[in-house]
């Protein structure tokens, strides 16, 4: 119970874009380790193509180590977040270069290539680089929105300190 209740007011101050990466990641990640199972082998094959082969690596971060910082806030609540939001642009941008350097590195043969671990498709992209370039972009405008808000306030109420 003690737990529970713990639990729930660290979602309360969690905020939503926040959450919203860790569903997505956590849905991500267990799908990645379902395909790997041997019994899910045509599965994979289908998909491959689309997620490239390191399907999930870059979202394992988001699991394991947004709790960590939601569940240990040792000062400032609003510098944790910041700083999460931070990792999350950071690992996301890794995520899109290597997207990018993936999809330079594609020969025309590997659209059509048999064989499906070497097959490229157009849709790559997408997952590759456009989902973490959503986030990087939500992560950012959030950071961008706060700032701007707290700067209004400090500005219409100048005693304050930031």
């Amino acid at each position: 119970m003690e737990i529970s209740k713990k639990v729930f007011a660290v979602l309360k101050k969690a905020p939503y874009d926040i959450i919203l990466f860790y569903i997505f990641s956590t849905l991500v990640v267990v799908f990645s380790w379902y395909l790997r199972l041997d019994s899910n082998k045509s599965l994979r094959e289908t998909l491959i193509p689309y997620t490239g082969w390191e399907f999930g690596n870059a979202y394992q971060f988001g699991i394991f180590f947004i709790p960590l910082c939601l569940f240990s806030f040792g000062g400032n609540v609003t510098k944790t977040i910041n700083l999460l939001r931070f990792y999350i642009m950071i690992t996301m941008l890794i995520e899109c270069y290597n997207g990018y350097q993936d999809w330079l590195s594609i020969n025309p043969e590997d659209y059509t290539n048999p064989n499906p671990y070497l097959r490229y498709d157009s849709l790559t992209p997408v997952y590759t680089i456009f989902t973490p370039l959503f986030w990087i972009l939500l992560m950012a405008g959030t950071l961008s929105w706060n700032y701007f808000k707290r700067k209004k306030k400090n500005n219409l109420n100048p005693e304050t300190e930031s």
